[in-house]
């Protein structure tokens, strides 16, 4: 099995209430994923670009939401275990991203 890394895309909740139901989902989603689901990851807030010649505030394109990551035997399963988010009902887009380990 391959790990891959899902980056949501898209606006945060505008009220508690919002999150909350939100966490809720996404909770029941994270059930459904059983042993696919390697780190549930967490929302972000906030931004910093870094370059070699400076720190800039803000993120390179759209403000990314969160990440997960999960495993899977392909980038089409991990797209489909990506179709299931909840996430995506309320406008959000995911970027699958397969991972390798690290050459030694």
């Amino acid at each position: 099995m391959t790990k891959f890394l899902f980056i949501v895309y898209g606006p945060p909740a505008e009220s508690e209430g919002e999150r909350a139901a939100g966490m809720a989902a996404m909770a029941e989603w994270y059930r459904s994923l059983g042993q696919a689901l390697v780190d549930p990851g967490a929302p972000f807030t906030g931004a910093s670009t870094v370059s070699e010649a400076r720190i800039e505030n803000g993120a390179i394109g759209p403000n990314a939401s969160g990440y997960n990551f999960v495993q899977a035997a392909s980038l089409a399963a991990a797209a489909e275990l990506a179709r299931g988010c909840p996430l995506l009902k309320h406008g959000r887009r995911i970027n699958v991203f397969e991972t390798f380990e690290p050459m030694t």
